[in-house]
């Protein structure tokens, strides 16, 4: 085995350590692969079996993640006799280090989400290790902080970068130097263990704002298009498809569960090297002005898949119903991962790396997506990052009245509610509330406008919602003051119509 020769940054690090000269929290950020976790996964180690107390916490994004990142890493080094990873219902997670006679526990937690941090409420503890403190929730953090009261108790934190105004630069790498915390930037060359040619492959696997976060190190917002690393290289005729293809991959089927939105089939063949999407299936319910019920999208999808049976249906966990009725025609469902930067950016790399493939002549419109997918400008603003949802559903405002066989009701008050409300319907003049609207609710920083029809009412959408005239469905930017609108209730036509 080859002796790991240290870089500045990491002695620097284990000497602080050493010495007892950290702060009260320590900050080590940078690029992938930098060196960064493992000289803090050395640290902390020291620091746990030096400190005076016996109780600590180690956090990540989630607990399996945090194992992956950390843990295994520190079993490694200890060993088999000298620590142990338990698991249980009971306790939850903890690693036990066991050296020189004394137990040291450090509770493993995940910390990403709102309510995590009352995983950790009434615990007192040493010293903190955070992996990923990026993608912790700031109430985590709060609380993590105000449960290190033991004296000498210090944080230790990783992260790669994120977006410049995100409240851990803000709030701690900038005011490190007031404040008496150590912060460490990494970079590539800061991993004395990495080859040239493993550095040049690993700039490879990301671009835009991944690359200039995980590579260059940069704490850098999104903007502008999110998948710019597409290009002619991705898109294939069917003609380059591997003949072997079903012989040797695993076939999937990915749902974008849409009822107002546009449903969406893809046809995913993943042969462990190359992910390859071959057709798809787009169905829009505004665009036809018919909405289809699970059971109709359960015989499309199943005319789609045709006879090579799929290992799983990637499918939305909200889903329920669609969920039900295809697993009732027995096939397997898988609930897709709604993490929707992590996605992007696993997504980002797999195309920058050219492992994904898709069939141009038959993905038209999900080629269209990938162009169109791009970043909030308005969000930015906020300082928070997310993408821009274009071409959404057309929406009504929640204060317009909807007609219900108990009266008329906000839309908004219709949310969670059971009864049944009238709709245009070839077989039943009302139907339940749940099969009528899914979700209520405004599109973010859509516009809305308002109609008045001759008897005073009015109505209040954004300009692409469907409306029903005597000409058919007609969005409302697009009706003029000679159409008449439909009264479900009691089927009357009312006109004189303003925006």
């Amino acid at each position: 085995m080859s002796k790991y020769r240290y870089s500045l940054k990491q002695k620097d690090v284990i000497n602080k350590t050493i010495n007892n000269k950290l702060g009260f929290i320590n900050i080590s950020e940078g690029s992938v692969r930098s060196g960064k976790t493992f000289s803090f996964n050395l640290a902390w180690i020291i620091y746990v079996l030096n400190s005076p107390h016996d109780r600590f916490l180690m956090s990540g994004e989630s607990t399996d993640s945090l194992y992956r990142n950390v843990i295994k890493d520190i079993l490694f080094i200890l060993g088999d006799n000298r620590a142990v990873y338990q698991n249980t219902q009971k306790g939850g997670a903890q690693l036990v280090i066991r050296f020189d006679g004394k137990t040291k526990v450090c509770y493993c937690r995940g910390g990403s989400k709102t309510n995590d941090e009352g995983k950790i409420r009434g615990i007192t503890i040493g010293g903190w290790y955070a992996d990923e403190i990026t993608l912790h929730h700031e109430t985590f953090v709060n609380q993590a902080i105000t449960r290190m009261s033991l004296d000498g108790a210090k944080a230790f934190w990783t992260t790669n970068p994120d977006n410049p105004q995100h409240f851990i630069k803000t709030q701690y790498i900038e005011n490190s130097e007031k404040n008496g915390y150590c912060h460490w930037h990494f970079t590539l060359d800061d991993n004395l263990a990495l080859s040239e040619e493993y550095k040049e492959n690993i700039k490879k696997a990301y671009s835009g704002v991944f690359y200039d976060r995980f590579i260059k190190g940069l704490w850098v917002m999104a903007n502008g298009s999110i998948f710019d690393m597409w290009t002619a290289e991705n898109e294939i005729t069917e003609d380059e498809l591997p003949t072997d293809l079903k012989s040797k991959a695993m076939r999937y089927i990915s749902i974008d569960y849409g009822t107002t939105n546009p449903m969406v089939f893809l046809d995913i063949w993943d042969d462990g090297e190359t992910i390859w999407i071959v057709n798809e299936y787009y169905y829009d319910s505004k665009k036809e002005m018919h909405q289809k019920t699970d059971k109709q999208y359960a015989d499309d999808l199943i005319k789609f898949i045709g006879s090579d049976y799929p290992i799983a249906i990637i499918l939305d966990p909200s889903a329920a119903s669609f969920k039900a009725e295809m697993r009732n025609r027995g096939y397997i469902i898988k609930d897709a991962d709604n993490e929707v930067m992590d996605g992007i950016r696993v997504t980002s790399s797999l195309i920058a790396q050219r492992k994904i493939k898709m069939v141009k002549a038959k993905c038209p419109r999900t080629l269209e997506d990938i162009a169109s997918y791009v970043w909030d400008d308005k969000a930015a603003q906020r300082g928070e990052e997310k993408p821009l949802k274009v071409n959404d559903h057309g929406c009504i405002a929640g204060d317009t009245l909807i007609d219900t066989i108990d009266g008329q009701m906000p839309i908004k008050d219709l949310v969670g509610k059971t009864g049944k409300v009238f709709c245009y319907s070839e077989n039943d003049k009302a139907k339940t509330i749940s099969d009528f609207y899914n979700v209520a609710k405004t599109k973010t920083n859509a516009d809305i406008f308002e109609i008045e029809l001759e008897d005073g009412r009015t109505i209040k959408a954004t300009e692409d919602h469907p409306m029903l005239t005597q000409r058919g469905w007609v969005q409302l930017k697009d009706l003029t003051d000679k159409d008449y609108i439909l009264d479900i209730y009691d089927r009357k036509w009312y006109a004189k119509i303003w925006r």
